[in-house]
């Protein structure tokens, strides 16, 4: 009988609702059973359905932004209002506790307040872990410490919760930034002043603290800041630890006079997108185990091995800027939107509906939006979404940690309610559709205020370029040309590097038909370490570098070519951090094929491994056979058969389709993109920044501000927050 695994199960159900999963066992990775008591604080869940939806306003950050050289951002706990008020029990009415930034000594909350910076201008942020040891939050969202974290009490593999301190990090997402000051997994300090073993800061502060530099010397766009600790990002984030920051130029002011005519002050939004559970006294909740009830997620996959980590979580109450399905009222114009999707796993594809043009027969119709801006800036035109007209026009599609800078019209359309709705598969694109009255709603938009004055803001539907003109940022520099999904003119990759992204799924012993689902994700089947599984054997031709082994080693100045080939079931959002890079193209793969030859190159041995009875001892493993987190078959440094490095068979033999150029949403520069199972995934990323022209970038020549080359270096993820704590995630450093 073939073997089940456990997201088939998850997305046969998922067409007729939330699945009901067998209870943990309750084994766990060293030693025997987990007491019920022990796993988390006793929640009872919270149906979304019943939240009352458009009741409570959006939350939104103009005229209260942060801005400045230096200041201080506290991590801290706080009560605040997520659900209406008429959801809150007495004993709960101060809302729903979180994690939270107090940015410049705001009030602390979810997200945290905006940070607008102009390039050019370095900031410079403490930040304080001040997160309570009593704390109302950590026993709702319980801590796995069998999956390799930050463990500051260094338990090693303890089978019961943690309840000790806090470690937090704070990663500034898709900044070009000095790698001491990039918030990497273990530079992560605590509230009693613990430190991990990259721990950095640029002058003397307290030590529950650090004092990160921002250059800001990138062209204007939205990034954000999220913490960041080894094993617990999503934990960290899920509580509330989350922010925009916006970085202005010339062009782009963020003022209304700016020269690039973009709505400009209550004109823009930023709109920070995630999906949460509840329980009746309105606190977060995340499956652990602990959980009976049948919620989207189930227990954990691997109770044997990970009794509380689950490989995705998925929420069906939609929270947009803190609060869940808010309704924002505008006036009949144009608005700029800054959308981020900071969901732990869930993929949103958005549309904007009008449900009065709706009948029994007609679904609601489509209003027409553009985007305009990417992860790393401004688009040279902007691009249609939602075109009423066309039934097959691209929708605004977002994976977790991806922005899209997006203008919605609303004039002509005053009285209309407009409804932000979601069908993006979960998990993405294996699973089930939304339910359309839960995950399937985001938030409302009132077209019901006076036009406060003429618009004369800048009109996509125009189609006029936002770049390369007069009193606009010049042109895109192209790496690829997303036309046609080929390389650009007078570029030339230095090297190929070809990486395959790998699942490890274990066999319920008890049920041999059954998988127990997923155990680990890797890139290019590597842990995050760099040591073969359950041995001190670095990967063949990998460097060390401050405790762990390192195979990514491109040149500064240098563009390289990335080939990622998914054959696990999921899609990932693929995170790399310092540069911003161009999405090349895409291609299916015969993966079965391409998955025999790469067992094939495996030459077997013994290596630790997990057992039937919980326990890890030694599993042999026959040539031929995977050997999950063993690296690469072969020598990483080896060029295959197609050029490439990274130790595995070359692709080309497997190719079986056509070459797919990128969306036209992806035309621009993008710090994480969307890497799809069954395709080979292309990237054009190179180590130096946006604007310098192609020839000017050359390998070996620095055109940072800082020497990218020193310090801890940098890192690669899944940016599904569950796999990324789970071994998804690998250290890289630019090299001269």
């Amino acid at each position: 009988m073939a073997r089940i695994s456990r997201r088939q199960m998850l997305v046969a159900g998922a067409a007729v609702g939330a699945v009901a999963f067998p209870a943990a066992r309750g084994l766990a990775a060293v030693g025997g059973p987990v007491a019920p008591e022990a796993v988390t604080q006793a929640q009872t869940p919270l149906a979304s359905a019943r939240i009352p939806k458009y009741v409570t306003a959006l939350r939104t950050f103009a005229g209260g932004r942060v801005s400045g050289s230096s200041f201080t951002t506290r991590i801290a706990e706080a009560p605040q209002v997520v659900l209406p008020s008429s959801m809150y029990p007495p004993g709960h009415a101060d809302g729903t506790w979180v994690w939270a930034y107090q940015v410049d000594g705001m009030a602390a909350s979810w997200p945290g307040v905006t940070v607008e910076a102009t390039r050019g201008t370095p900031t410079t942020i403490t930040y304080v872990n001040s997160l309570p040891r009593s704390s109302r939050v950590q026993p709702l969202l319980t801590i796995d410490q069998t999956i390799h974290w930050a463990d500051p009490l260094g338990v090693v593999k303890a089978s019961q919760p943690y309840t000790g301190p806090m470690p937090t990090v704070v990663h500034l997402h898709g900044a070009e930034v000095q790698s001491a000051f990039d918030g990497l997994p273990e530079a992560w300090f605590t509230p009693d002043g613990r430190h991990g073993p990259a721990y950095s800061t640029a002058s003397g502060t307290a030590s529950n603290a650090a004092v990160y530099c921002y250059p800001n010397t990138q062209p204007a766009t939205a990034l954000w800041f999220h913490d960041h600790a080894l094993g617990i990002t999503r934990i960290n984030v899920l509580s509330g630890l989350s922010a925009f920051y916006l970085v202005r130029d010339k062009f782009d002011t963020g003022r209304p006079d700016n020269p690039l005519r973009l709505p400009a002050g209550a004109f823009e939004v930023e709109l920070m997108l995630q999906d949460r559970l509840f329980d009746t006294n309105g606190q977060l909740r995340l499956p652990d185990g602990s959980n009976t009830d049948a919620d989207l997620n189930g227990p954990p996959s691997n109770p044997l091995s990970h009794p509380f980590w689950i490989p995705e979580f998925f929420g069906d109450a939609m929270v947009v800027n803190g609060r869940t399905w808010p309704v924002l009222a505008v006036e009949p114009r144009r608005y700029r939107f800054r959308f981020l999707n900071a969901s732990n796993a869930r993929f949103l594809r958005m549309n904007l509906t009008d449900p009065a043009n709706a009948s029994s027969a007609t679904p609601p119709s489509a209003v027409a939006c553009w985007q305009i801006g990417t992860d790393g800036g401004l688009l040279d035109r902007p691009v249609e979404l939602n075109d009423p007209a066309r039934p097959d026009a691209p929708k605004l599609f977002l994976a977790p940690s991806e922005r899209a800078d997006v203008i919605i019209d609303f004039s002509g359309l005053r009285g209309r309610s407009l409804i932000l709705t979601n069908d993006g598969l979960f998990p993405y694109p294996s699973g089930g559709p939304p339910d359309p009255n839960l995950d399937g709603q985001l938030m409302r938009f009132d077209v019901t205020l006076r036009l406060s004055g003429q618009d004369t803001s800048y009109n996509p539907a125009a189609g006029a370029p936002l770049r390369g003109g007069s009193g606009q940022p010049p042109s895109i520099v192209r790496l690829a040309n997303p036309a046609t999904g080929a390389v650009a003119v007078g570029v030339r990759p230095t090297v190929k590097r070809q990486l395959v992204v790998f699942e490890q799924e274990t066999v319920d012993c008890a049920v041999s038909d059954q998988s127990d689902g997923p155990l680990e994700a890797f890139l290019n089947n590597s842990k995050w370490n760099g040591l073969r599984d359950g041995t001190t054997t670095p990967i063949t031709g990998s460097r060390g570098n401050t405790g762990l082994f390192i195979t990514e080693l491109p040149r500064v100045g240098a563009t390289e070519l990335w080939e990622l080939l998914d054959i696990t079931d999921d899609a990932h959002p693929i995170h790399v951090h310092l540069i911003q890079f161009q999405v090349l193209n895409r291609q299916t793969v015969d993966v079965d094929g391409y998955r025999a030859a790469w067992a094939a190159m495996f030459p077997g041995g013994t290596f630790a491994g997990q057992q039937c009875d919980g326990s890890f001892g030694r599993t042999t493993y026959p040539a031929g056979e995977i050997i999950p987190g063993y690296g690469p078959p072969r020598d990483y440094l080896t060029p295959n058969a197609d050029g490439a490095l990274g130790g595995n068979p070359a692709i080309g033999p497997f190719l079986t389709g056509p070459v797919l150029p990128p969306d036209p949403a992806e035309a621009g520069w993008k710090d994480t993109f969307k890497i799809n199972p069954g395709m080979v995934n292309r990237v054009l990323i190179r180590w130096a920044p946006t604007e310098i022209p192609v020839g000017d970038a050359q390998p070996g020549v620095n055109r940072y501000a800082f020497d990218p080359t020193v310090g801890p270096g940098y890192v690669w993820h899944c940016h599904i927050l569950d796999h990324e704590d789970n071994e998804m995630m690998r250290p890289y450093i630019p090299v001269r």
